[in-house]
């Protein structure tokens, strides 16, 4: 079978698309309310579906099963990005480097027809390697840097140092740390030094985050409650300060009795 690779990009795409819209608030209800662990036995489920076709010889069956299954992993790296921790294209480029990392033999500089046993052999032994790469805390926070969403990642680095036990007692303590951060940047910004404010603001954010994990709150998820309440918020305000001739000229003072009103209806 001759193989279009537009084609192929071109349905991919679409699938992806299709999951996305699903999740999306104008998509499924079912879907919209799926979690990646509430998802895994369906995983499991499709997995298991693909190999019963596989044994019944049935291409058509087999084609259909693989779909399936295809679209769990979609499903799956759909919710990841939508929380910011993994998208597709990570998922695509994790696998690629495995599988070019693993065939050395093809990709690389060693002798391409060596026999199976013996791939087999240096599997074994790139699989020993990635396995001490993985078990090393520092490549998996650096890993996690990659992530899409830069307070997902941070909170990942955050989990992995607090699993030996290097992390704040509880979030009371971590809040502590808040206010000294919070003191670095004023500091920092009577000194008019911008690349000191921009590196205490980093501080401070991380900071956040170690609260609202040791609370158990998603910062993620937080922090866009807070935006959709803002915007909620000054959507109620701008036809009243348009009936009011608009916001040209009003000072910060006259905005924020608008603000203040709005919040006084709530």
């Amino acid at each position: 079978m001759k193989h279009n690779n537009q084609q192929i990009s071109g349905e991919y795409i679409q699938l992806v698309e299709i999951m996305r819209k699903l999740r999306s608030p104008d998509g499924c209800s079912w879907d919209r309310k799926q979690t990646m662990a509430g998802l895994a036995d369906n995983v499991i489920e499709e997995a298991n579906e693909v190999v019963e076709a596989i044994k019944s010889g049935d291409s058509l069956h087999i084609c259909e099963e693989l779909g399936d299954l295809l679209m769990m992993v979609v499903f799956q790296t759909q919710i990841a990005a939508e929380e910011g921790k993994f998208d597709m294209a990570d998922v695509a480029r994790g696998i690629c480097s495995k599988l070019i990392n693993r065939h050395p033999h093809v990709f690389g500089e060693h002798e391409n027809a060596i026999d199976p046993d013996k791939v087999v052999e240096m599997w074994g032994e790139i699989k020993k390697q990635e396995k001490l790469d993985r078990s090393r805390l520092s490549n998996r926070m650096r890993e996690a840097m990659k992530f899409p969403s830069a307070l997902s990642g941070a909170e990942k680095v955050q989990s992995e140092a607090a699993s030996i036990g290097f992390d704040f007692a509880n979030a009371r303590t971590a809040l502590a740390k808040i206010h000294e951060e919070a003191l670095e940047i004023e500091k920092a910004m009577s000194e008019c030094n911008p690349e000191e404010i921009e590196e205490e603001l980093g501080d401070l954010l991380f900071s956040v985050l170690n609260v609202s994990r040791l609370s158990n709150v998603s910062a993620e998820k937080s922090l866009r409650k807070a935006t959709a309440k803002f915007v909620e918020r000054f959507a109620q305000i701008e036809p009243l300060v348009e009936a009011d001739g608009g916001f040209a000229g009003k000072s910060l003072e006259e905005l924020d009795r608008y603000w203040d009103k709005i919040k006084l209806q709530k």
